[in-house]
């Protein structure tokens, strides 16, 4: 296998991790949903990245809130329950899933500032679009993850031309590291049984390795 080939599947691989974690924080999680984390596909995934000696703690965390969940009586409500009152109540702010909020410097955060307007143009200038179901505002953090996600493909089958898609990754990545950091800290300050805390901070640990990933290999990838 060529490196060009190798680098490649790691970037798809890339894709595919953000996009997992978009879809964790896009709604909440159904039976269905439960039971795929529990999978033995998803535990020798998630073996696979602990293996990554900057991913170990966050990602063996993460395992130890899973477990946890099989000791809830009601795992589904419980867990829906822990991910309205963190994301989808008004208070507390800091655990809000909007750029806007994190990043528009008032006093007073506010939703769907110029964090919004910029992704709207953003999703436009490629093409993309939300889907109709979902009805959050252009900059909530699974949007975020999921263009991310996108790029990393995109850069991964592009032959040629891929500079601006590699610049532009790195900045959606710079974006969103400027407030993701303080959001885990909130989401571990705010969620008693840790779940969410957890996924936060393999997040977080996740795109921070992979900015350094991105910092080393960039010559390689630009066709």
């Amino acid at each position: 296998m060529s490196q060009d080939q190798q680098l490649a599947l790691i970037c798809q691989h890339r894709a595919t991790i953000y996009a997992w974690f978009s879809g964790l924080f896009a709604k909440e999680l159904d039976a269905d949903g439960i039971a795929r984390l529990h999978s033995a596909a998803v535990g020798q995934w998630l073996a696979s990245l602990a293996d990554e000696p900057s991913l170990a703690a966050a990602v063996n965390q993460f395992q130890q809130s899973l477990s946890a969940l099989n000791l809830r009586q009601d795992a589904v409500l419980e867990l829906s329950a822990d991910f309205a009152g963190l994301f989808l109540m008004p208070k507390p702010v800091e655990t809000q899933p909007y750029a806007s909020v994190h990043t528009s410097g008032d006093a007073t955060p506010k939703f769907k500032q110029q964090s919004c307007t910029d992704m709207q143009a953003q999703l436009a200038q490629l093409g993309l679009s939300l889907n109709s179901a979902f009805k959050e505002p252009e900059d909530h953090l699974a949007v975020l993850l999921e263009l991310i996600s996108y790029l990393a493909y995109a850069v991964a089958e592009q032959e040629k031309n891929s500079q601006p898609l590699l610049v532009l990754q790195k900045q959606q990545i710079e974006l969103l590291l400027s407030w993701l950091p303080a959001f885990s800290q909130a989401c571990r300050q705010h969620d008693p049984f840790g779940f969410y805390a957890s996924l936060a901070n393999m997040m977080v640990t996740f795109i921070q390795a992979d900015r350094l990933w991105l910092a080393e290999n960039q010559n390689n990838l630009v066709h």
